[in-house]
């Protein structure tokens, strides 16, 4: 399957959270992919995040992104786990 034919079940403000909705999908067994790519150039970890599934896969990564809330702590922890950018 081409990447081309993948839909999108979540918009995300920044690269973290986004990577906190995939980590869901991924427990579950879910491929996904987070668009942009942090990888690429010229993107940075603040810019709004998609993730996308395989379309025969999207109507459980949706019912779970909705029924699994993530807690202040694991957000927090996540967060904390790489130091933050110099303000240089």
């Amino acid at each position: 399957m081409e990447k081309d034919d993948w839909l999108t079940v979540g918009a995300y403000p920044d690269y973290i959270s986004a990577q906190v909705g995939s980590g869901l999908l991924s427990a579950a067994g879910i491929p996904n992919r987070i668009w942009p790519d942090l990888g690429r150039v010229g993107v940075t970890a603040d810019e709004e995040c998609y993730l996308w599934v395989s379309p025969e896969m999207a109507d459980e990564a949706k019912r779970i992104l909705a029924a699994t809330p993530v807690s202040e702590s694991e957000l927090t922890d996540l967060a904390l786990k790489s130091p933050p950018p110099d303000d240089a």
